[in-house]
């Protein structure tokens, strides 16, 4: 089994069979740099190039298929990949299995980052592969533009962890010197500290570390560690994964706002928001965004966006605007997209600048604040009528046994006190009675009865 890189943080891999020199190209997004390697191996009678593979329908790894289907050598070759991937002839079904020469290769759905994820397990013989594209990465794992903190804990801790611990992990970006520096702050571990010495050392980590190193130096498949529970003060292993990428995100996002520099001392007693704030373009003040929310949209436009002159930043697909709103977490209703595409291409040219795409991003962002000042609102209301005004607005509070019972009293309701305490241990959690409910369990158990959505 060979396999071959590119040159920057963004990886294409061939992988060969070495018996029938049967081989595929894996994410092959910068065309220019993989096409001429791959017709010389073609020349020379080293490869046989019977397929494109995609791990998922992001540009960077998707974006060149079109492009590389135009070389004569590359004509219809198939494009195996999840359904949105550009020029996809080939969907394999999760667990599908299919073959490159002798090598068994298996697709496994692991949809978060984007909903067509899929990493690709390969066996050779004695050697196990999988390839993992924005999924997985050493000491990391992807963001969640498509899904929850629930999927990406089934695709990485089941899925991903259930495969042969002395398989090779190959990433589809080298982002192991980032990702270590975040994984030290949780989990300040041996395993985690040699990690660190190798990314320090090398340029290219892919393929030097096992599944089975991912479960000892990857915080994101440590969640049912103590430690990890500790500092993200979650039990639940859904909650823990969804509480690291949070702070991933924050601490990626102070890295970069410091522009390399170490962290200046601050004052002691100074809280967080002492720390430097990035600057608000002009852009971002006229539409009254912050600059991490500008980062965020540039982010998400940058995902979907396509080269285009006199456009600094590429425009972007109109038929891509709901997905890159939606990795936004800002998902627009029917009737909202109608209006927002007749607002980006008013002349029906197929796609939208990113002053434009920001501008509507923007309206969303602050539909979405005001939305949920409303609902907090109006949890505080419903908690402290349920204890009967016993606490004022940011005091603690719970609501107890005694609460209950007079909301049942003032409601002339007959209700038995064994199921007030079942109230009470199905929204704490079973902590015990004793423990009353706090307003975020509150709004939990309201959640779930279908109260708020």
């Amino acid at each position: 089994m060979l396999l071959g890189t590119g040159t920057s943080d963004n990886y294409a891999y061939l992988v060969v069979d070495d018996k029938t020199k049967d081989a595929v190209i894996i994410d092959p997004a910068n065309p220019d740099e993989v096409a001429p390697v791959l017709k010389q191996q073609i020349k020379d009678g080293k490869i046989n190039l019977t397929a494109i593979v995609n791990t998922h329908h992001h540009w960077d790894h998707a974006g060149g298929n079109k492009k590389m289907l135009n070389h004569p050598e590359f004509q219809g070759k198939s494009i195996i990949g999840g359904k949105d991937c550009e020029a996809v002839s080939k969907t394999p079904q999760d667990g599908e299995t299919f073959k490159i020469g002798d090598i068994l290769v298996k697709a496994l759905y692991t949809p978060c980052h984007t909903q067509d994820s899929i990493c690709y397990y390969m066996q050779d013989g004695d050697q196990k592969v999988v390839f993992t594209g924005d999924t997985l990465f050493h000491a990391g794992c992807g963001k969640f533009f498509e899904g929850t903190p629930e999927q990406m804990n089934t695709a990485l801790n089941k899925t991903l962890a259930s495969l042969p611990d002395d398989t090779k992990v190959y990433p589809g970006h080298e982002y192991t010197k980032s990702n270590v520096k975040f994984a030290l702050s949780v989990l300040p571990s041996e395993a985690v500290k040699k990690l660190q010495a190798f990314a320090e050392n090398n340029k290219e980590t892919q393929g030097k570390f096992t599944i089975g190193d991912e479960k000892e130096h990857n915080p994101f498949m440590r969640t049912q560690d103590p430690e990890i529970q500790r500092v993200t003060s979650k039990t639940d292993p859904v909650e823990v994964m969804g509480k690291l990428r949070e702070m991933k995100n924050s601490f990626k996002a102070k890295r970069q706002s410091a522009k390399g520099k170490p962290p200046k001392r601050r004052a002691q007693g100074l809280g967080e928001s002492a720390a430097p704030k990035a600057r608000q373009s002009k852009l971002a003040k006229e539409h009254n965004i912050t600059a991490a929310e500008e980062n965020e949209i540039k982010e998400a436009f940058g995902l979907f966006s396509v080269p285009m002159s006199g456009e600094k930043e590429g425009v972007i697909p109109i038929k891509d605007v709901r997905r890159a709103m939606i990795a936004l977490d800002i998902h627009p209703t029917p009737s909202e997209l109608a209006e927002f595409t007749s607002i980006l291409d008013p002349d029906g040219e197929g796609y939208a600048i990113y002053s434009s795409f920001l501008a509507i991003c923007a309206l969303k962002f602050h539909a979405r604040t005001r939305t949920s000042d409303s609902h907090n609102q109006e949890v505080e209301e419903a908690f402290r009528l349920f204890m009967n005004g016993g606490a004022s607005s940011g005091e603690e509070g719970k609501i107890t046994l005694a609460s209950l019972k007079r909301v049942a009293r003032a409601l002339k309701e007959d209700v038995e006190e064994d199921l007030l305490r079942d109230m009470i241990l199905e929204a704490n959690g079973g902590v015990g009675v004793g423990k009353g409910v706090n307003k975020e369990e509150f709004e939990g158990v309201m959640r779930r009865a279908g109260v708020w959505r």
